[in-house]
């Protein structure tokens, strides 16, 4: 049957067989847009989104919080609303990874996001690990066991190494620009082992700022071929954290993207 769909960018009518040759989906961090899971999620669909971020510290997602019939109605309402769970988010800063008061909680965190992960079935847990040899290889031992229980992949977003073994790697433009790297060179560096790329960008004033914008750091057209040439079975995660006008961010997001494939300039 065919329908017309939004893929992030833009309109297409396509076969529903036909998805998993078109271009990658766009997937907003939900985080950013308010406090209502579902409310959000309606939003992104009258807006013709197709996939979003989770993150497993959002009101109405968080794993501790959840039950299994709440997981159900999560997933329910993703299915309903025709959103694609892209990925989950569990930011927890690097220092409670090394901390003895703070480690169970780390591993708790984890392994209840990579549970839920598995639930909605995402199949990628982004994260920041820290330096390898900085962590008890017990404690890595138990996050990677804990992953890989629910069939999950971490993915570590450290844009000047590549990822620790049985893990892959996730890539946050403004954070390379804001150590002075270009986000395709990590890109490409990455190749393969990058699974949960991310669109997001860097002013001059050194802020984080919506895609698009001419005081934008970003070579959008050369992220987006890097990111095309090395995952392009995965989607690609609007990053709108931090920014004033999340929903506008979005528009103007979809639009620059949009905009830098070639032949629509």
């Amino acid at each position: 049957m065919l329908q017309m769909i939004f893929l992030g960018d833009c309109e297409h009518q396509v076969d529903a067989d036909s998805l998993s040759v078109m271009q990658q989906l766009l997937a907003p961090t939900a985080a950013s847009l308010g406090q209502d899971f579902r409310q959000i999620c309606q939003r992104l669909h009258d807006d013709g989104w197709r996939a979003v971020q989770l993150s497993a510290a959002m009101p109405g997602v968080r794993p501790q919080d959840l039950g299994e019939s709440a997981r159900r109605d999560v997933a329910a309402t993703l299915r309903r609303l025709e959103l694609i769970p892209a990925g989950m988010d569990l930011w927890i800063p690097r220092a409670h990874y090394l901390q003895s008061e703070t480690i169970d909680r780390v591993i708790g965190a984890i392994t209840a996001a990579c549970s839920l992960a598995r639930d909605l079935g995402i199949d990628v847990l982004s994260l920041q690990l820290p330096e390898e040899s900085s962590l008890e290889a017990s404690v890595m031992e138990t996050i990677l066991a804990a992953a890989g229980s629910s069939g999950v992949i971490l993915a570590d977003h450290q844009f000047d190494r590549i990822p620790p073994e049985l893990t892959a790697a996730g890539l946050d433009p403004a954070a390379c620009l804001a150590m002075n790297q270009d986000p395709v060179e990590v890109a490409i560096r990455l190749g393969a082992s990058l699974i949960a790329p991310r669109l997001s960008d860097l002013l001059e004033t050194g802020m984080r700022g919506p895609i698009g914008l001419a005081a934008g750091r970003l070579d959008i057209p050369a992220y987006r071929a890097a990111v095309t040439t090395v995952a392009s079975h995965r989607p690609v995660v609007l990053d709108v954290r931090q920014l004033e006008s999340p929903w506008e961010a979005l528009r103007q997001g979809r639009a620059a993207w949009r905009a830098s494939l070639p032949g629509t300039s």
